[in-house]
C-alpha cells in the first residue's frame, strides 16, 4: 500500500470530533471498521491508543511510519500529527481509546494517568495472553461507556488502570536483558543456540536470513552453513517449524483467537498463507486441527 505523500506533507488539521467526545468524561472508546480514505493528518488533545483487531493499516505518527497488524498496540500523544491509511485488500477493524490526561488525573489513584503520559510514542507487539486480556478490557470499557449504567465512570477508570499495567509489563518483557542492544551482542559462544532462542521468542518479527545474520554479526553464508551443521536442517525450515509449533499451541490454548490473529502472532503475512503452510506441514487446515483436537478425548 503506497502512502499519498501530498496528504502526509500538508499541515495537520485539528480533530474537533475528539474534543466533543471527551466533553463529559476524559476517556472515550471507539470500535471502528475503517476503509480507504484520503484524509490528511490531524492532531488532538490527550493520548491515543490503537489496538488492531483485524486487517492491516499503516499509521503515520509524526516522523514515524508503522505497519499495524492484529495484536499490535500503538500509543502516542494526540498532539503529534497522525493518521491511519488502510490496506484496501483487507477489512480493517480496531479499538481506539482517547484519553484526556489532564482531566483524567483527578479521577485516578495517585493523581496520574496510569503511566500513559510517560510513553511518548510506541508500537507494542502483544503476546497472545496479553492481547486477549487487553482486548476484553477495552470491550468491557466500551460497553460501560455506551450503556452508562451506575458506576460506569469507575468501571472505565479501573479498566484503564488494568490496561496500563498490562502495557507496562509488555514493555518490560520486550526489553532484552542487558539493554536494547543486547541482541546484537549475542555472538561468540554457541551463536546458533542464542539465535534459536531469539527466533523462538520473536516469531512475529522479521526473521529473514539477511536480518538475523546482521543482528548476530554473521555473514548469511556462514549462518546457513553453521545452522545446517548444528541443527540438521535449514534455517528457513527451522523458522517455519517453530511458527507451526507455536500456532498449534495457540489454536489449542486460545479458542477465542481467530485464524487471522494467530497468523499474525506467529509471523505469517495473512490467514490464507498461514492456512496453506499449516496444511502442507500437518496435513490439516488450522480449523480442522482445532476442531479435531477439541473432539478428541483426553489421554
Amino acid at each position: 500500500m503506497e502512502l499519498n505523500r501530498s496528504l502526509i506533507n500538508e499541515p495537520p488539521t485539528w480533530n474537533e470530533a475528539v474534543t466533543r467526545w471527551l466533553e463529559d468524561f476524559p476517556v472515550f472508546l471507539r470500535h471502528d471498521q475503517l476503509g480507504t480514505h484520503n484524509q490528511k493528518l490531524h492532531v488532538q488533545r490527550g493520548i491515543e491508543l490503537n489496538l488492531t483487531l483485524e486487517g492491516q493499516g499503516t499509521f503515520v505518527v509524526d516522523k514515524h511510519i508503522w505497519r499495524q497488524s492484529p495484536g499490535q498496540l500503538l500509543i502516542f500523544p494526540g498532539q503529534l500529527p497522525h493518521q491511519v491509511y488502510i490496506d484496501p485488500s483487507r477489512q480493517y477493524t480496531r479499538m481506539v481509546v482517547l484519553i484526556d490526561d489532564r482531566r483524567l488525573s483527578s479521577l485516578m489513584p495517585g493523581g496520574d494517568c496510569g503511566g500513559f503520559e510517560d510513553i511518548s510514542c510506541r508500537q507494542i507487539k502483544l503476546q497472545p495472553d496479553t492481547y486477549l486480556s487487553i482486548k476484553e478490557l477495552l470491550f468491557v470499557m466500551h460497553r460501560e461507556r455506551t450503556e452508562r449504567r451506575t458506576g460506569w465512570q469507575q468501571m472505565i477508570a479501573a479498566g484503564l488502570m488494568n490496561v496500563a499495567v498490562l502495557i507496562r509489563r509488555s514493555l518490560e518483557d520486550a526489553e532484552p536483558k542487558g539493554g536494547p542492544h543486547a541482541a546484537r551482542k549475542m555472538h561468540g559462544e554457541h551463536p546458533i543456540s542464542r539465535l534459536c532462542d531469539y527466533i523462538d521468542s520473536h516469531l512475529h518479527e522479521d526473521l529473514t536470513l539477511k536480518t538475523m545474520a546482521a543482528m548476530f554479526d554473521m555473514s548469511p553464508d556462514h549462518l546457513i552453513r553453521t545452522f545446517k551443521r548444528e541443527k540438521g536442517m535449514t534455517y528457513h525450515k527451522y523458522v517455519l517449524l517453530q511458527r507451526i509449533f507455536e500456532s498449534k499451541r495457540l489454536l489449542l490454548r486460545h479458542p477465542d483467537m481467530t485464524l487471522t490473529e494467530i497468523a499474525y502472532q506467529v509471523g505469517f503475512a495473512s490467514s490464507s498463507q498461514f492456512s496453506k503452510t499449516f496444511k502442507n506441514a500437518s496435513g490439516l487446515t488450522p480449523s480442522e486441527f482445532r476442531s479435531q483436537s477439541q473432539t478428541e478425548p483426553p489421554l
